[in-house]
């Protein structure tokens, strides 16, 4: 997961290993993520630090997609359907989610690993319950009005994920449950697997998760600058 202790004034921004470092947590190490929109390759970048993202020949700005009318998710679409870079703030609460959307950000990235530090003063390590995750997200939510991209994932060291096949079951679970419920929402499909698998497999599970029906592609954890640049390479020849 990805921990962050941002501030609005930049001099008070920590390292993402100086967070980490609070809390001892075994996975400290420099890490790379990528989440792609599937139709036309724009790219949002939650504001991690030490997060590379690889920023197209175009950046357009988003004016007024918060419009009468507008759901969170049809703001996210729109977002995601415009061509550039899009930044959004994690955050971690209902109050650091509106300094977000009140410092001009378009939508904000609800940080696991945050919520667990914020909540309970522990790493996302097994101990927040999801009823504890949901009730958090549910609060950052009703707290702005920007869209809310939830995470609930978190790093660990020495990982070990589960098969390709089950992954995509779940990703369809998700689809078939938005269906039935007649819910407006975007699937953001998270694989963790490069941590515990070579980069081809990894690749191999985002055109599965794509075909599944997913919204979004999100690759966490990738080695280093050169598999993320890589990574973005493989999506602009899409």
């Amino acid at each position: 997961m990805n921990f962050n202790l941002q501030s609005m004034n930049q001099s008070l921004v920590a390292t993402r290993d100086q967070a980490l470092s609070v809390f001892n947590h075994p996975f400290s190490q420099s890490h790379y993520f990528l989440v792609s929109n599937l139709k036309n390759g724009s790219f949002l970048s939650p504001i991690n630090t030490h997060t590379l993202f690889t920023t197209p020949k175009r950046f357009q700005a988003i004016i007024g997609c918060l419009g009468e009318g507008n759901t969170p998710a049809k703001t996210l679409r729109q977002i995601l359907g415009s061509p550039g870079a899009h930044q959004g703030l994690a955050c971690f609460d209902g109050l650091s989610a509106k300094l977000v959307e009140r410092a001009g950000f378009q939508y904000c990235f609800a940080s696991g690993f945050s919520i667990s530090a914020a909540r309970l003063g522990l790493p996302e390590t097994g101990f927040i319950s999801y009823g504890e995750m949901v009730d958090q997200g549910q609060q950052i939510t009703r707290a702005v009005s920007i869209p809310v991209i939830g995470d609930a994932c978190g790093h660990t060291q020495g990982r070990k994920v589960v098969s390709g096949e089950e992954t995509v079951i779940r990703i369809k679970a998700a689809v078939d449950a938005r269906k039935e419920s007649g819910s407006d929402i975007v699937i953001v499909a998270r694989t963790d697997s490069r941590q515990a698998l070579p980069l081809e497999e990894s690749l191999w599970r985002l055109r599965a998760f794509a075909d599944a029906g997913a919204d979004v592609l999100f690759i966490d954890a990738l080695a280093s600058k050169e598999e993320s640049k890589e990574r973005a390479i493989r999506q602009s020849k899409k």
